[in-house]
This record gives C-alpha cells, structure tokens and sequence, in this order.
C-alpha cells in the first residue's frame, strides 16, 4: 500500500485511518522518525494524500496539514497522528467551551424574558 503525497511523491504504509476523534492516523515501517517529521509538516504536501493498492485508491484525504503527534508502536512501526487545521481536539473543546457560553448567556435573557412576561400577565 503506498502513500501519495500533494507532489507526487510517495511513501509505502502499512494503513491510513479516520480515528473517532477526526484525527489521521498513518502507519509506517519504511522511513525514520526524523523521515516522518519533515514529509508531515510540510503543508503544501499534505494538502492531498491519496492511499492506493494495486492501482486501486483506497482513501484521499484533503487538508490534513497539521501533524500532531508521532507514535512508536512495536515491531517498528511508526505512526503519524494529522489533524485538519482547526479540528484538533483542543480547538474543538475551545470552540464548544466558547459555543457553551454563548448558549447560557442566551438562556439567561430567555429566563429573564420569561419573568418579565409572567409578571405583566399577573398584575
């Protein structure tokens, strides 16, 4: 199974997987960690990366530009941990934290709406 990058170059893997949090996981035996590190943070070449087998494509992925994380697991396999910009798990908690202020602030008006309108209904 190979790995092509945005500039056509190309990487043998062992797999290349959506994770549950929206992370990219790619599996490699065939390069170095250091290897890894300059092809994954360069943005212009992970802008698009296709997976195929046997001339058979597998999997594209777009936009995945942010490398997070390179993970050793045994037997020599090297994984590579990608985010789109912007999706990362912390960005996500910090948009939903932000989201959920928002929300009770809208809450608090509607309540104080509510009151508002229970009191001119009983005068």
């Amino acid at each position: 199974m190979k790995l092509i990058f945005n500039d056509a170059t190309e990487l043998v893997v062992q797999s290349a997987d959506i994770q549950s949090d929206g992370g990219l996981l790619i599996k490699t035996i065939s390069a170095s960690e250091e290897d890894l590190k300059t092809m994954f943070q360069d943005q212009t070449k992970t802008k698009k990366m296709v997976v195929k087998e046997r001339e058979s494509t597998l999997g594209e992925y777009e936009n995945y530009t942010n490398m997070d994380a390179i993970v050793k697991y045994t037997a020599g396999i090297t994984g590579v941990i990608l985010y789109k910009v912007g999706e990362t798990p912390a960005e996500k908690i910090e948009a939903l934290t932000a989201e959920n202020a928002e929300l009770k602030k809208t809450v608090n008006m509607l309540q104080g709406c509510i009151l508002e309108m229970s009191e001119l209904v009983y005068q």
